[in-house]
């Protein structure tokens, strides 16, 4: 019989304040889903070490592996400034 995906919690934080907070949301994202370490990897188009250093929170992972598995859990970061300036016009639109 197959291993179940066990569960792991949210991170307690209120903000992404560094690797480990994003490894622990990541992880606890995938097993939500129930999708094994070495599956996702493959939906994300990285190696299972690469995706298991994310997990842990290793701060040296490439942002291109972070965000391909951001982007497989369909993982969405968004920031206060980017809400506000797609909600203001063009013209005042402006990078912090």
């Amino acid at each position: 019989m197959a291993k179940k995906v066990t569960a792991s919690n949210m991170p307690n934080s209120v903000f992404i304040e560094n690797a480990e907070i994003l490894g622990q949301l990541i992880k606890a994202k995938r097993t939500e889903l129930g999708i094994k370490l070495a599956d996702c990897a493959a939906l994300c188009g990285i190696g299972i070490n690469t995706l298991s250093r994310i997990e842990n929170g290793n701060a040296n992972c490439t942002l291109a592996a972070v965000f391909s598995v951001l982007n497989g859990l369909g993982i969405k970061l968004t920031s206060k400034e980017l809400t506000t300036a797609a909600n203001s016009s063009s013209a005042e639109r402006k990078w912090i």
